[in-house]
């Protein structure tokens, strides 16, 4: 049996925070006592997409960078990962329209030209945030899904509605394999859906309301003393959450233009004011919600300097 499918739902999430260190080539990576493999490639593109490829003689395993961002970003890691990619993604899921950023390319190339390289073994693929979305994108994309023998994404946005025809065959084709994570609490995750309308299968986490970085950071998850992340079946506070994500994806064209007018601070400052007014209503956190004010004050000044 694969060593990935002999993973814990515990030991996966170990595995994807691993995407977060700085690997080296020809380094070990474990997880409690498998050996996963040995980082064969660590690849830094130059729109700021990083990923790393790791092999055994069976297995390919591909982990996906998500966003630097709250603690450790610098001025390069805020305009690739933020203005130039997240950013970017949420005005298009906004205004409804196909704006693929290019560290979603390059994560499609990144699966593909690997998949060329090993085409007789199986594929495994993790990412966190903006990880997972590259990697739902890569999967998209796939040339050859049959290598792909499973995927384990966590806490990204729903990127359905950025894709095509073509692309959404071939996630159809891999949805079995393709695990989505999704605590309904974390405001990374938009676009939820109880349908298929998503990039693999839901897997709903039995999650409670704590402070909003916390809680994207995989604060919520919960796990039993054999490693089993406690999942739950669709309930109302999920379809209410999904109605309400819906909403507000079709009747927020003007919130996607003032978010892509960045440089006018003062409009982004009030979009952040009344966002956060009303996530503090349900989820009260002022330290929490003052830090995420602070990062748009720095993606305001990141835009100035990146003109």
């Amino acid at each position: 049996m694969d060593i990935n499918k002999q993973l814990t739902d515990l030991e996966r999430v170990e595995l994807t925070k691993k995407a977060y260190d700085e690997l080296k080539l020809g380094e070990q990576i474990v997880v409690n006592d498998h050996l996963i493999g040995t980082v064969v490639e660590a690849i830094y593109a130059q729109d700021g997409m990083r990923a790393f490829v790791i092999a055994n003689q069976t297995e390919v395993t591909i982990l996906y960078k998500g966003s630097y961002g709250i603690s450790k970003g610098n001025p390069t890691t805020w305009r690739d990962e933020w203005l130039r990619t997240n950013l970017p993604i949420l005005v298009a899921l906004l205004v409804n329209e196909r704006r693929v950023p290019s560290q979603l390319k390059s994560a499609a190339q990144v699966l593909n030209k690997t998949l060329k390289k090993h085409p007789y073994v199986h594929f495994y693929l993790y990412g966190h945030s903006l990880g997972s979305i590259n990697a739902q994108y890569a999967l998209a994309n796939c040339h050859h899904p049959q290598q792909i023998a499973g995927a384990y994404l966590y806490e990204g946005t729903n990127i359905w509605l950025l894709l095509d025809q073509k692309q959404r065959k071939i996630v159809n084709k891999l949805r079995p394999k393709i695990n989505n994570y999704v605590d309904i609490y974390d405001p990374v995750t938009l676009g939820i859906t109880a349908s298929h309308h998503m990039v693999g299968k839901l897997c709903y986490v039995d999650s409670e309301p704590m402070p909003p970085i916390k809680q994207h950071m995989w604060g919520g998850y919960q796990f039993d003393k054999e490693g089993k992340l406690k999942l739950r079946e669709v309930d109302a506070a999920f379809l209410e959450e999904s109605m309400s994500e819906r909403k507000l994806l079709k009747r927020s064209n003007d919130l996607a233009k003032t978010i892509e007018t960045m440089g006018q601070k003062y409009q982004v400052k009030e979009l952040v004011t009344k966002k956060r007014l009303a996530l503090q209503h349900r989820l009260p956190d002022h330290e929490s919600w003052n830090k995420l004010t602070e990062i748009f004050d720095k993606i305001g000044y990141l835009k100035d300097r990146d003109n």
